[in-house]
C-alpha cells in the first residue's frame, strides 16, 4: 500500500534484457553463474533508475522475466524496489512495405504459465505456428533468399547454423494480427494489454490509413496504450485539444471511436545504464526529456485507472505542472500531521496517540462512519493551521474532546509539517490567537451554515463579504488607492460621486419645494378664495363711493386782508402737506429698498462662510490625491474673498439708512407744525371758508382710503394685488410644466451620476472576469458572471413611500395591492439609461397623483396622499432624486442571479470561488455539509472544480460518503475508524483509490453499496 495515495512518478514501460535478442551488451546464456549476475545488476540499474515502474518489453520472448523472477526467489538475491511489469515486443504482418512492430504488457501478478500459453496462442505468418524458438528458426528457413539478402542475412548459413536461424527468425517473423488479438482477449483476467507503437520506431502511424483503414481501425481498438514521443499526440490520444492537433483531432478521435488513451514515451533502453546520449539510453534515460509520468500507485490496478483516465493521470516532459508548482511553494502543502500524547500524561485512553499521516500534494478525501473522527481530523489540520474558524470546529469544541475543562484535548499535542518551513506545533486544546496569519483555509458545516443558509434568511451577509474579499484580491494594487478591503476602496472611488449626487439632490430639494408651493397654488380653493377677495374689494370701492364727501363750493365772498392772508397760507400748507405725503411715500420705498439690501448682504455673507468651509472640506479630501501626484493645492486652486466690499455696502446702506430715518423724523415735525398751524388758520375763516376747507380735507382723506383699497400691484392685500395674484395663477400652469421639466433634467443628470459610478464599480470586476473569461469550464459549464448594475428593490421603494402616503384609494387601497403597483411599474424598466429612470420616477408620480384626485378631484399634487406630518416635497425628493438606485454588483450562476440561488448552489458558488477564483493558494479543508453541498450537487457542480483547483493547491474534503472520493478522482483516502473498546482509539488507514482502500471503507460506512473495479480498471458504483 502507497500511504499518500496516488503520486506522480516517472514509469518506463518499455525497457529489454540481456534476454532480448536485440542488446547492447552481455546476453543471456548457459552459464548460470553468469546469467546470475546479470540478473544481479539488471537488478541494481532498475533500483538506481529514477521510474517506479517499468515494462519489461523483450524481442518474442519472457525470458527476461523468468530469468528475474528466478533471481528474487532465491536466497541472498538482492532486493527488486520497483514494479516491472512483463512485456513483449512483436512484430505483426502489416499491409505495406515495411514493418509493425507491437507490444502487449501484463499484469506483474500473471503466472509464467499463462506467459507461455499466450506465447502458444500466437500465430506466425507463413508456417502458421505457435511462436517458438524453434518456429522462428523454421520460419527464417522457410522464407526465400532474396527476403533474407534484403535484411543482410545469408540464407546458407540460417539453413545449416541454428544460432544464426534463430537471430534471422527474430529480425524478419511477423505475426499474423488476428492471432495477436485473440492471444490478448484470452490472458484470464484482464491481465493483458495491447501496447502499439504509434509515432516511434515502425510505429501504427506509418500505415496508410486510406487505403488499409480496417486494418488500422482494428489495431486502434484493441490497444489501449501507445506509444509517442509527441505531446500533440499524446494529447490527441487523451481527446485534449493543442494548437498542433486541433485541426485533426476530431478525426483522430473518431478513428479511437472517442475512447481516450493512455500514450507513453519509453526509454526503449538496451542496456542497463547509458552514455546519456539518445544513441545509448539505459533504464529510465529518456529521449529528448520526454519522460513518462503517471500518477497512480505502480501496480497493475493503478495502470489500468489510469488507462481510464488518461488526460488526467498522465504526461509527457520533464516534469508535470502540479510537481512544478510544488517545487515552486513548498510552503504552501502540508506534508504530514502527527498527533501524540504530552509525554507527562497519564490518559489511559489512546485516543490519536501514534496518529502520523502522509498527504499528497492535491485532493485527500476522509471517509468514515458517523463519528468515526473525520471531522476530528479536519478540524486538528485547522488548527495547525491557524484557521480562525474554531467557532465552528465540530470535534475540538468544549462539550466535545476539550470537555468543560479542556479535557482530555489538552493531554494531546499536534504537529503540521511543510515540504519547507518551520513545523506548527499546538497543544489540541488551544485555539491560534487572532493575530496569527491562516495558513490553512478551513471551511466547516458551520461556516457554511451561516455563509450560505443565514444570508437566504437575511441573519447575515457573510456570503457576499466572502465574495467580496475574492473579488477585492483580483484588483491590480495600481487601482487600489491604498484601501485594505473592497469596502474601502468602494467609499474611497466613489466619494466624489456622492459628493455630486449630493449636491444634485440639495438643487431638486429646493425644486421640489417651489412644485410643491405651485402645486398648492394651483388648487380651486385659492383661486376662489382670490376672486372673493376681489368682489369684496369691489364692494368696498362701491360703498365708498357712496360715502364720497358732499361738495362745498369755494366761497366767493369778499375777504378780509387776513382771511385772504389766512387762505392762501391755508393752500401754502395744503400743497406743502401733499409734498410731505409724497416724500413720505418715497422714504418708505427708500427703506424697503434699504431692508432688502441689508437682507441680501447677510445672505451673501452667510453664503461666503458656508462656501469658505465647504472649499476647506474639499481641499481637505483632495490631500491625500494631491499628496500622491506631489501637488499642493495652493498650486492649483485658490480661493479670494473681500469682504472690504461687502463691509463698504454696508456701511453705505446703514448711513442712507440713517439718512432716511432723519428725513421721516423732519419730515413727521414739518408735518405736525403745518397741521398745527393750519388748524390755527381755519378758525381766522368766516364760516362758508371754513365748510369750504373742511370739505377739501374730508375729500383728501376720502381720496387716501380710495387708493388704500385700490392699492398697487406690489401690495398683495389690496385690489391690485389680488387681481396681479389672480393672472400669475392663470400663469402657474405654464411655470408648473417648466419647473416639472427641470425636474426631470436634475433627475437624468442623477442618473448619469449613478451611470458614472456603475461603470466605475464594473472596471474592478474586469480582472476577475477576465480570469472568468479565460476559464471554460467557468465560462462555458457555470456561466459565471459579473454585472455591475444599477439596482433597487421595488418592495423597498414601496415601503417608503407608504410610509409617507397613505394606502386607502384607488390602486393604493391595501397592503398587497399597493406594493403591486408599485412593482409592476418598477418591472417595467432596465434602468440602463435616464429614459428609465425619469420613466419610473414619471409614472409612480403619476399613479399617486391619480389616487389623489380620486380622494381630492381637480387638486393638482399628491397632498392629498399625505400622512400626518409628511410633506408632498419629501415623496417627490424620494422619487426623482433616485435614492432607491444604488450601483450594486450582482453574480449570475448558471443564469440565475446570486439573490435567487438555492443554499446548496450558494455553497457550490462558494467552493467555485474558493477553488479557482480566490488568488490565495493555502491548503482548503473542506468538512462537507450534507443540507448546503448535497452529493448530487458535488458530482454535477464540483468535480469538474476539484479537477482543476487540486492542480494548484492541495485539498482536503471531508465526506459522509464515500463514493465521492470516487467520482471526485481523490488522489488519497484516509479511512476514519474509532474504537471505543480498546482504549477510545481513533486510527486512520490511508492509501489511494486504485489499490483497493475505498472497497474496504464502503463495507464499513455504505451497507449494500460497493464502489470496484472491473477486470479493465473501470470505476462503477
Amino acid at each position: 500500500m502507497f500511504a499518500r495515495g496516488s503520486e506522480w512518478r516517472e514509469w518506463d514501460l518499455h525497457v529489454h534484457s540481456p534476454a532480448s535478442f536485440h542488446w547492447d551488451g552481455e546476453r543471456f546464456g548457459t552459464d548460470k553463474v553468469r546469467n546470475r549476475r546479470l540478473v544481479d545488476e539488471m537488478i541494481g540499474a532498475l533500483n538506481d533508475a529514477a521510474p517506479v515502474a517499468f515494462g519489461l518489453m523483450d524481442y518474442w520472448t519472457f525470458d527476461g522475466r523468468f530469468a528475474l523472477k528466478a533471481r528474487q526467489s532465491e536466497q541472498g538475491a538482492p532486493a527488486l524496489l520497483k514494479t516491472v511489469f512483463p512485456g513483449i515486443e512483436l512484430r505483426l504482418a502489416a499491409p505495406m512495405q515495411g514493418r509493425l512492430n507491437a507490444h502487449v504488457l501484463f499484469s506483474d501478478e500473471i503466472s509464467d504459465q499463462h506467459l507461455r500459453d499466450f506465447l502458444s496462442r500466437l500465430k506466425l505468418e507463413l508456417i502458421n505456428q505457435p511462436l517458438s524458438r524453434d518456429a522462428l528458426m523454421e520460419y527464417a528457413r522457410y522464407v526465400g533468399a532474396d527476403k533474407l539478402a534484403k535484411h543482410g542475412i545469408d540464407k546458407s548459413r540460417v539453413v545449416s547454423e541454428d544460432e544464426e536461424a534463430f537471430a534471422a527468425g527474430c529480425r524478419i517473423a511477423e505475426l499474423k494480427v488476428d492471432s495477436y488479438k485473440e492471444a490478448i482477449r484470452e490472458v484470464p483476467s484482464g491481465r493483458a494489454v495491447g501496447f502499439m507503437p504509434f509515432s516511434t520506431y515502425d510505429g501504427l502511424d506509418s500505415i496508410n490509413w486510406t487505403d488499409h483503414y480496417a486494418y488500422a481501425l482494428g489495431l486502434f481498438e484493441s490497444s489501449p496504450i501507445f506509444e509517442t514521443r509527441s505531446t500533440d499526440y499524446w494529447a490527441a490520444f487523451c481527446g485534449v485539444e493543442t494548437e498542433g492537433n486541433k485541426k485533426w483531432l476530431d478525426n483522430f478521435q473518431a478513428a479511437l471511436k472517442g475512447v481516450a488513451r493512455l500514450a507513453v514515451s519509453g526509454s526503449d533502453a538496451h542496456s542497463f545504464r547509458g552514455s546519456g546520449t539518445n544513441d545509448k539510453r539505459g533504464y529510465g534515460q529518456f529521449p529528448s526529456g520526454k519522460r513518462t509520468w503517471i500518477k497512480a500507485d505502480p501496480t497493475w490496478k493503478g495502470l489500468l485507472q489510469v488507462l481510464k483516465e488518461p488526460a488526467k493521470r498522465s504526461f509527457l516532459g520533464e516534469l508535470p505542472p502540479k510537481l512544478e508548482r510544488i517545487n515552486g511553494h513548498k510552503t504552501f502543502y502540508i506534508d504530514r500531521i502527527s498527533v501524540y500524547k504530552k509525554p507527562d500524561s497519564a490518559l489511559p485512553d489512546t485516543w490519536l496517540h501514534g496518529t502520523e499521516i502522509l498527504l499528497n500534494p492535491e485532493l485527500i478525501a476522509i471517509i468514515g462512519n458517523k463519528g468515526s473522527g473525520k471531522s476530528a481530523l479536519a478540524d486538528i489540520v485547522a488548527l495547525l493551521g491557524n484557521s480562525q474558524q474554531n467557532a465552528h470546529f465540530s470535534f475540538l469544541k468544549r462539550d466535545r474532546f476539550r470537555g468543560k475543562a479542556g479535557e482530555p484535548a489538552r493531554q494531546f499535542i499536534g504537529k503540521l509539517y511543510w515540504l519547507a518551513g518551520d513545523p506548527c506545533v499546538m497543544s489540541l486544546a488551544d485555539d491560534p490567537s487572532p493575530e496569527r496569519v491562516e495558513l490553512v483555509r478551513y471551511i466547516p458545516q458551520g461556516r457554511f451554515e451561516a455563509l450560505c443558509n443565514d444570508h437566504v434568511s437575511g441573519k447575515t451577509n457573510e456570503f457576499e463579504k466572502e465574495l467580496r474579499e475574492v473579488i477585492f484580491s483580483h484588483v491590480p494594487n495600481s487601482v487600489r488607492l491604498e484601501a485594505l478591503s473592497f469596502d474601502q476602496l468602494i467609499e474611497k472611488q466613489e466619494n466624489v460621486f456622492r459628493a455630486q449626487t449630493s449636491e444634485l439632490r440639495k438643487t431638486l430639494r429646493a425644486l421640489n419645494e417651489q412644485i410643491v408651493e405651485t402645486e398648492d397654488q394651483l388648487h380651486p380653493n385659492v383661486q376662489k378664495n382670490i376672486e372673493e377677495q376681489v368682489r369684496l374689494k369691489a364692494k368696498q370701492i362701491e360703498e365708498h363711493v357712496t360715502v364720497r364727501p358732499a361738495q362745498v363750493e369755494q366761497p366767493t365772498a369778499a375777504l378780509t386782508a387776513d382771511q385772504q392772508a389766512a387762505s392762501a397760507r391755508l393752500a401754502e400748507i395744503g400743497a406743502a402737506l401733499e409734498q410731505l405725503k409724497t416724500e413720505a411715500k418715497k422714504v418708505a420705498d427708500a427703506k424697503r429698498l434699504i431692508g432688502k439690501k441689508q437682507r441680501s448682504l447677510r445672505n451673501i455673507g452667510e453664503r461666503i462662510s458656508l462656501f469658505e468651509k465647504q472649499f476647506a472640506s474639499f481641499v481637505s479630501e483632495i490631500a491625500d490625491d494631491l499628496a500622491a501626484v506631489d501637488l499642493t493645492a495652493e498650486k492649483m486652486i485658490s480661493l479670494t474673498v473681500n469682504r472690504h466690499v461687502l463691509i463698504q455696502l454696508e456701511q453705505t446702506i446703514l448711513a442712507s439708512d440713517a439718512e432716511m430715518a432723519e428725513r421721516i423724523d423732519s419730515a413727521a415735525k414739518r408735518e405736525a407744525a403745518l397741521v398745527a398751524e393750519q388748524k390755527q388758520l381755519s378758525q381766522t375763516l368766516n364760516d362758508p371758508q371754513q365748510k369750504y376747507q373742511a370739505y377739501t380735507e374730508a375729500l383728501k382723506s376720502w381720496q387716501v382710503a380710495l387708493e388704500a383699497i385700490e392699492g398697487s400691484e406690489t401690495e398683495p392685500e389690496s385690489l391690485k394685488g389680488l387681481q396681479r395674484r389672480l393672472a400669475q395663477l392663470n400663469e402657474l400652469p405654464t411655470v408648473l410644466a417648466q419647473r416639472r421639466a427641470a425636474r426631470r433634467e436634475i433627475t437624468s443628470q442623477i442618473f448619469a451620476v449613478l451611470e458614472e459610478q456603475r461603470a466605475a464599480r464594473e472596471a474592478l470586476f474586469a480582472p476577475l472576469q477576465q480570469l472568468i473569461q479565460n476559464n471554460s469550464l467557468i465560462r462555458d459549464d457555470y456561466k459565471l458572471q459579473f454585472q455591475a448594475k444599477l439596482l433597487g428593490s421595488p418592495d423597498a421603494i414601496a415601503t417608503n413611500l407608504f410610509g409617507a402616503i397613505k394606502q386607502n384609494i384607488g390602486e393604493l387601497r391595501g397592503e398587497d395591492e399597493s406594493f403591486v403597483a408599485i412593482r409592476s411599474r418598477f418591472e417595467k424598466y432596465a434602468f440602463e439609461d435616464a429614459a428609465d429612470a425619469v420613466g419610473f420616477a414619471e409614472e409612480v408620480t403619476s399613479l399617486l397623483t391619480e389616487s389623489a384626485d380620486k380622494a381630492a378631484p381637480n387638486v393638482p399634487g399628491i397632498r392629498a396622499l399625505m400622512r400626518k406630518d409628511k410633506a408632498p416635497s419629501e415623496v417627490y425628493n424620494y422619487v426623482f432624486g433616485l435614492q432607491y438606485l444604488e450601483p450594486k454588483y450582482t453574480l449570475l450562476f448558471q443564469d440565475t442571479h446570486i439573490e435567487r440561488l438555492s443554499p446548496g448552489q450558494r455553497g457550490a458558488l462558494l467552493l467555485i470561488f474558493y477553488l479557482l477564483v480566490d488568488k490565495g493558494r493555502n491548503p482548503i479543508v473542506l468538512d462537507q455539509p450534507e443540507e448546503n453541498l448535497d452529493n448530487e450537487t458535488v458530482v454535477s457542480l464540483l468535480v469538474p472544480v476539484l479537477n482543476e483547483a487540486k492542480k494548484s493547491r492541495q485539498i482536503i474534503m471531508v465526506t459522509h460518503n464515500p463514493n465521492l472520493a470516487v467520482v471526485c478522482d481523490a488522489e488519497q483516502i484516509i479511512h476514519a475508524t474509532f474504537d471505543r473498546k480498546n482504549g477510545a482509539r481513533i486510527s486512520y488507514q490511508s492509501g489511494s483509490i486504485e489499490d483497493g482502500i475505498i472497497n474496504r471503507a464502503v463495507v464499513d460506512v455504505l451497507e449494500g453499496t460497493k464502489i470496484a473495479f472491473d477486470n479493465r480498471g473501470q470505476k462503477y458504483h
